[in-house]
């Protein structure tokens, strides 16, 4: 097994960063102002409140916004945009307070973004020893102040558990216990039945070789629909009849908060929402070279990176991508690292420092009274406004989508080179 380097040369750096995000993290936006900061939001677990409420009651689901108790905070009536399956899941949301909620989701949050971190280093095969516990501890509190990771803590979202399912059927599908073997691609169904877009983790199983992983994921899958219509029918109806197409009910696609390859076609073509024809070309292409540069990465070794990989081209074939959705930039920023170390050159900690650099979460805000404390603070370098050039202004404004294409390129070389090592005897595994 790998082990990550025991001297203070990396260990060091990585505490001084830490230090400094934790006050990134507090202090930008003002932990003090009631809405901006870290724990000023929370509305989406409240929404996953109020679907399971929903589930209790007899309300439907999908036939108007739902709304409920928020104690006290800015909160709007909201759609419920998930599988009736998950809003069976938030029904034991109901029998907390809203507070302890809000505080045992937000634990729930920092907990998973640890033990993601130490499944990919596991999934990398370093052995879980005290250097590779503390420097994915230090990770962490660093990938924190990801726009990604920041954003999918304020707002109480569900992205991490969806992930950290992902990467337990990648680790069980390579593990030496036959009982792990056998239950890989449950996680990965679940996360489908709660959030559907991981469905697209169908296809990566397939295209990496893991035929019963896939079979099992769709069964999972299949069971958590079969719940829906046994328990809520009328919602589940609804829901994949139609509600399940209805993309608008999110948002228009142009909006910058929309970081999908639907979102770029409506920035590019200056048109609200994108032609639907046009958008499914574009996924079906994107999705097919998303899918092949992972199989080339997981044929050359490269299995989390094939994963990651994997996750960002869901995001970006997802019809409307919010900025947290990208969390996938989590084991991305674990393999970044690991390059840098294993590589031994000074300039590969660039990689890391890059992803940080476009991913992070940068702040600007703007006088509007219409929301708490008379201000809207964008948050995410696709966020930023002003005087900005145009070039650059379409770069910043679909960063995530480059970051995908940048990644995209750059493994598809990187698998090319290391195969070409390989027939010379010349290639290292990472």
């Amino acid at each position: 097994m790998r082990t990550l380097p025991t001297t203070p040369l990396l260990r060091g750096p990585l505490v001084l960063l830490a230090l400094a995000s934790l006050v990134m993290l507090l202090r930008i936006p003002d932990e003090r102002t009631h809405w901006w900061g870290i724990t000023g939001n929370l509305i989406d677990i409240n929404v996953y409140r109020w679907g399971g409420h929903a589930v209790l009651t007899g309300i439907p689901l999908y036939e108007a916004a739902l709304f409920g108790d928020d104690s006290g905070r800015f909160y709007p009536a909201m759609p419920f945009t998930y599988p009736p399956f998950s809003a069976l899941l938030f029904t034991p949301l109901e029998l907390l307070s809203v507070p302890l909620m809000e505080a045992l989701w937000a634990a729930l949050t920092l907990a998973l973004l640890y033990l993601a971190i130490r499944m990919c280093f596991c999934a990398l095969g370093y052995a879980p020893d005290r250097v590779t516990v503390q420097v994915s501890l230090l990770l962490a509190v660093i990938a924190l102040t990801l726009e990604p990771v920041r954003t999918t803590l304020w707002l109480g979202q569900i992205n991490l558990l969806l992930l950290v399912l992902v990467l337990a059927d990648q680790l069980a599908s390579r593990s030496g216990r036959p009982g792990a073997r056998r239950l890989a691609g449950v996680g990965s169904g679940l996360a489908a039945g709660i959030k559907l877009t991981p469905a697209f983790f169908w296809a990566h199983w397939l295209v990496t070789g893991r035929w019963r992983v896939a079979a099992v994921s769709i069964g999972a899958f299949a069971a958590t629909v079969a719940v829906g219509f046994a328990v809520v029918r009328r919602d589940a109806v609804r829901y994949w009849s139609g509600t399940l197409f209805e993309s608008q009910r999110i948002g228009e696609d142009s909006t910058v908060a929309n970081q999908s390859l639907r979102g770029v076609i409506a920035r590019l073509a200056g048109v609200d929402m994108a032609p639907t024809w046009v958008w499914l070309v574009g996924a079906a292409l994107v999705g097919l070279a998303g899918l092949a540069v992972a199989a080339l990465a997981h044929r050359a070794g490269h299995e989390l990176l094939a994963l990651a990989l994997s996750g960002m081209t869901m995001t970006m074939v997802s019809p409307f991508s919010w900025g947290h959705h990208w969390v996938w930039f989590v084991p991305l920023l674990v393999v970044a690292v690991h390059l840098a170390v294993v590589g031994g050159r000074w300039f590969l900690w660039a990689l890391p420092v890059l992803l940080w650099a476009a991913a992070a979460n940068w702040v600007q805000s703007f006088p509007n009274p219409e929301f708490p404390d008379d201000r809207w603070v964008a948050m995410g370098l696709f966020m930023l406004a002003g005087d900005i050039p145009e070039w650059l202004y379409g770069i910043i404004t679909n960063v995530y989508p480059i970051v995908w294409l940048v990644t995209v390129v750059a493994t598809a070389l990187w698998s090319w080179l290391a195969r070409g090592d390989s027939r010379t005897g010349t290639a290292e595994p990472a």
